[in-house]
């Protein structure tokens, strides 16, 4: 995957190669400081920061940092996730560095929180084009299986799926290739979630055993669909940050709710914070929830 602003050195010189009349302006750029070397890079002054850190470093973007260049959704998680070929452990000069965590929404940088060290992904990995700053999708998505915590992982593909950047029969075909434990934990990905919050809920639910089904239509018609079903009448509604800052979706979400217990449903709704943030204690409340049993119960409208 190319990034806007960064091209490697190799790359550069074969263009001067094929064009040497471009040699000229090449340097001009580098002498106003427009165009910077950065490692093995030229930088220009539209470079993503946070990726002309990693660079710094003689470092590349993988697994959740890259799955963030590729726009997925990631969630919260320790460390900044890096490859360099051939290196297996952190050399001495680099293991007290803290970088940014590379993370985007709606195109701009996002930082959250403070510097994190790096998580060093090591050669055992499967490698990419040296000329390419960050992996293609499908090496990003292999590098997470078998670096984070399933659930973590399986936000992930999910999200890839549902962007439409992979299909359901491509997030499997890299499942596939994964070691045994994180391969049979993955087969569980689906097409159906339509947020980070969503997975992630419902993979603690079905990893509990409970009966739950997602993207559920509304009774009597209403063309609209329940986030997740939880055995026969509690529905858990999963909040995306975007929810957030928009008006229009509060007062539209609250209607739906509304809808829902005059049907007889117990509607649950979870923040973004509450998942990924509070998540210990909002475990505990949900697990109070499901000792009730009333979840399976029948809807009484």
């Amino acid at each position: 995957m190319q990034i806007p602003g960064i091209v490697h050195r190799s790359q550069l010189t074969q263009t001067l190669a094929e064009r040497p009349e471009l040699e000229p302006r090449l340097k001009r750029a580098l002498d106003s400081g427009a165009l910077r070397r950065v490692a093995t890079w030229y930088v220009a002054e539209d470079a993503p920061p946070d990726v002309v850190a990693v660079l710094r470093q003689g470092m590349r973007p993988t697994c959740a940092d890259g799955a963030a260049l590729h726009g997925l959704f990631v969630p919260p998680l320790e460390g900044v996730h890096l490859f360099r070929p051939r290196v297996l452990v952190l050399p001495p000069e680099t293991r007290g560095v803290r970088l940014d965590r590379i993370r985007r929404r709606s195109g701009s940088v996002q930082r959250i929180g403070g510097a994190q060290p790096i998580v060093l992904h090591g050669p055992q990995l499967r490698a990419w084009p040296g000329t390419d700053p960050v992996p293609d999708l499908p090496l990003v998505l292999e590098h997470a299986g078998r670096c984070l915590p399933t659930s973590s992982a399986a936000v992930l593909f999910e999200s890839a799926v549902h962007l439409g950047r992979l299909t359901l029969a491509e997030a499997r075909e890299i499942v596939a290739r994964l070691p045994h434990d994180p391969r049979r934990s993955l087969s569980r990905i689906r097409a159906d979630a339509e947020s980070g919050t969503e997975t992630a809920v419902r993979w603690w639910l079905e990893s509990l055993g409970v009966t739950v089904r997602a993207q559920v239509p509304f009774p009597g018609g209403v063309r609209q669909r329940a986030d997740l079903l939880v055995g026969r009448s509690w529905v858990i509604e999963c909040d995306s940050r975007a929810h957030h800052d928009d008006p229009r979706s509060y007062a539209e979400d609250r209607a739906r709710d509304l809808f829902l217990r005059s049907r007889g449903f117990y509607v649950t709704r979870l923040t973004w914070e509450q998942v990924f943030l509070q998540w210990s204690t909002t475990e505990a409340l949900l697990r109070t929830i499901l000792r009730r049993g009333e979840h399976r119960r029948a809807p009484k409208a």
